[in-house]
């Protein structure tokens, strides 16, 4: 029978097994871990110092400038202007009207109002047709009773030849080219030299190439007709017979998109000629000869852009062979307008 020490020593021992049971369990659950969980656990985290981080200063990288539109687009821009009275070169349909003044030292002053319709199928290929009115002009009495103060008289509402355009344009390596054919369908009045009384035709060759805010032109033509020729100047009588024509020119774009170019051009008749139009002495309004439409000249031109929709426009054309004078004054609306070219800053314009 155990003694009094020996039943007081059992329940040590149990407690002290126990203990035992228990912190053998601890050590085998943390040799256990992963060895990098082990690193972990065991290891104490220094603060950084200054010394062990070099200081390296943020430098912001500048943005990169935007890039500027490529010489094609200006040149495409600059196509825009065509002898005509021009619709941009958007793609679809367009309508426009120009409302021009002109006076001219034969005849006097005359009003044009020309409503103009176009499509352009992509950005080679576009139509167009025109049709001018006469609001108002002078022309040759034809009565045959005419006192020599009334050699002249009003006419209102006259229409002229309808003008049907077909342009394609290409810009290879920083050249603009375009190729223009015109042909005529004869609406006009033939008793007061509005028209030939025939179809009429002509072909244009224009090349250009942009230096900034230069650029020089070249034109190279031959027709039939010389009231195909260089239509942004009005001309008083029409012609009929075979003609080529040359021009060598020179655009300048001002503050603003304002344009101004001077012209120098050359019409060399290449066959029988015939002239329709008026007169001031009352004699035939129409002459026949070789070199009867030969004409040499300078045509100073100036656009203003108001809006995107909107421009005024004036010339000055000096005949040198013909000693004729023309200015005129006109306003163009166009019903769809491109969109407004980014304004460069002053210091360019005299770089």
């Amino acid at each position: 029978m155990p003694s009094q020490q020996q039943r007081l020593a059992y329940p040590c021992i149990l407690l002290l097994t126990m203990m035992g049971i228990g912190s053998a369990r601890h050590a085998r659950a943390q040799t256990s871990l992963h060895p990098e969980a082990q690193a972990t656990l065991y290891t104490v985290e220094q603060p950084l110092t200054t010394a062990d981080t070099p200081y390296t200063e943020q430098s912001s990288t500048p943005k990169p400038p935007e890039p500027r539109p490529p010489a094609s687009a200006a040149l495409q821009e600059s196509a825009e202007a065509v002898d005509s009275p021009g619709l941009p070169f958007l793609h679809g349909f367009n309508a426009g009207i120009t409302l021009v003044g002109i006076h001219d030292s034969v005849v006097g002053w005359s009003t044009l109002a020309t409503p103009s319709i176009g499509y352009s199928f992509n950005d080679i290929f576009s139509i167009d047709a025109t049709l001018p009115i006469y609001m108002y002009r002078l022309a040759e009495n034809l009565s045959t009773r005419t006192r020599r103060s009334q050699l002249l008289v009003n006419q209102r509402g006259e229409l002229g030849d309808v003008v049907l355009g077909f342009h394609a344009q290409f810009i290879p390596r920083h050249l603009l080219y375009q190729a223009n054919v015109a042909v005529t369908a004869p609406t006009g009045d033939e008793a007061y030299g509005l028209t030939t009384g025939r179809c009429t035709f002509d072909l244009t060759n224009h090349f250009e190439r942009s230096f900034g805010r230069l650029t020089p032109n070249i034109e190279l033509g031959v027709g039939d007709s010389s009231y195909l020729v260089n239509r942004l100047v009005n001309k008083n009588y029409t012609s009929l017979g075979p003609i080529s024509h040359y021009q060598l020119g020179l655009g300048i774009e001002l503050l603003r998109n304002i344009f101004f170019e001077t012209d120098a051009y050359e019409n060399l008749p290449i066959g029988d000629q015939k002239i329709y139009g008026p007169s001031r002495n009352g004699r035939a309004t129409i002459v026949t000869g070789r070199s009867v439409t030969e004409d040499n000249g300078l045509t100073n031109s100036l656009e203003v852009p108001i809006d995107r929709h909107t421009s005024l426009s004036t010339y000055y054309s000096r005949s040198l062979r013909l000693h004729i004078d023309s200015v005129a004054f006109g306003v163009t609306y166009v019903l769809r307008a491109p969109a407004p070219p980014v304004e460069e800053p002053l210091d360019d314009l005299f770089r």
